[in-house]
């Protein structure tokens, strides 16, 4: 089916094509994107290839969802109803997100003359061979390959042999607008439940947000923590840990605090629909990932003026607000000592943990606004349109 009928309508027309919109960073950014090109005086449809997901609730209603049902493993009817929804929608341009959509879209679409432009939100090391030739296959129908971070576009560069004037990179970008001082309070004496004997520096918070999933190896914060509660200069400290989010992992995390006796210390908090006051009540933030592309997590944070600790996980370390005059957190090694040694240094020194928590705020709400991602994206989408014309 070759479809090259451009919309007759002056205003430009975006299709957003994702697997679904589960709770994940780039399901989040989708949504930022879609509502905000609707505010833009786009028309703007979302394509979720399997089902909606449980952040589809938060579309504007001004963006049109579509769902294709795609069935587990090899659906080969997928790319009929894919080429017919996008028949029906004709876009002037197709931004794709994740592996699965950027596949399936441009192998549906390969007949016909729409742009795709298919953003790759990581360092995808576990791709096998057949993938990564896939990927090279498919750049030739992709009008440009967005990277979120330049780890990420340097993999595409030299592991997959993507062209170098295919691959436009655009970091990440949050509502900073969210992130008004005085968030958390309440949430971090509840989740503190300090008693009225133990001072407010020895007080601390530390948490993380994101998926139970193996990539975010929950296992090695919550090794750091178990090295934080052996160390004699921190006895005196009241060190709690949160961790927000759901996945697969949660039984075996649980069984870990368990066998490390750190229930009276670590908790799961599940999924929260209040991150921005999240983020707010906690001291630190850390990040313990195996791989990452470029985490909202961490540019939330440090939004919120908490500073984080990351661990060296693919484009975590371009997340950290960083200039001459400060920055707004550290990158560590993959290992539980190295985290909790980036802490402890925290905690021992309350000045720097404030210094830090104010220089990422001013940094975060100088250089991490979703307006800043979003317009880079426009003129790469308007770029699109015109070549077409």
């Amino acid at each position: 089916m070759k479809i090259t009928a451009k919309n007759s309508s002056k205003q430009p027309v975006v299709a957003f094509c994702i697997e679904e919109l589960s709770v994940g960073g780039a399901e989040q950014m989708l949504i930022a994107m879609a509502n905000e090109f609707a505010h833009r005086n786009w028309r703007v449809h979302v394509v979720c290839l399997s089902k909606a997901g449980e952040l589809a609730i938060r579309l504007r209603e001004a963006v049109t969802l579509h769902v294709l049902n795609k069935r587990r493993g090899l659906d080969l009817m997928l790319p009929v109803r894919l080429q017919r929804t996008i028949g029906q929608i004709a876009p002037d341009v197709i931004n794709s997100h994740l592996w699965v959509a950027n596949a399936w879209t441009r192998l549906s679409l390969l007949g016909n003359s729409i742009p795709i432009i298919a953003t790759e939100h990581s360092r995808d090391v576990w791709k096998p061979f057949h993938y990564r030739w896939m990927d090279k296959f498919l750049s030739r129908r992709t009008y440009q390959l967005v990277a979120v971070s330049e780890d990420a576009a340097d993999f595409y560069r030299s592991t997959i042999a993507i062209r170098d004037e295919l691959i436009t990179v655009i970091h990440n970008g949050v509502d900073t607008a969210l992130y008004s001082e005085g968030k958390g309070l309440k949430l971090r004496e509840k989740w503190l439940n300090v008693d009225s004997s133990i001072s407010e520096d020895c007080s601390v918070l530390i948490g993380t947000v994101g998926r139970l999933v193996p990539a975010k190896n929950h296992f090695r914060l919550l090794e750091s923590i178990a090295f934080l509660r052996r160390d004699k200069a921190l006895s005196e400290f009241h060190i709690r840990l949160k961790i927000v989010g759901e996945g697969p992992e949660r039984s075996r995390i649980q069984q870990r605090i368990d066998q490390l006796h750190l229930a009276d210390a670590v908790s799961l908090a599940g999924t929260r629909h209040d991150i921005p006051d999240v983020l707010a009540a906690f001291d630190i933030f850390v990040l313990s990932s195996d791989r990452e592309g470029h985490p909202l997590t961490a540019l939330e944070a440090q939004a919120a003026g908490t500073p984080v600790v990351l661990t060296d996980a693919g484009g975590s370390g371009e997340t950290i607000a960083h200039d001459a005059s400060g920055v707004g957190g550290v990158l560590v090694e993959k290992n539980a000592r190295a985290i909790a040694v980036a802490i402890r240094e925290m905690l021992l020194d309350p000045q720097l943990r404030q210094r830090r928590a104010a220089f990422a705020r001013h940094y975060a709400h100088t250089h991490f606004d979703k307006q800043t991602m979003i317009d880079r994206y426009e003129r790469l989408f308007m770029r699109s349109l015109a070549a077409r014309d």
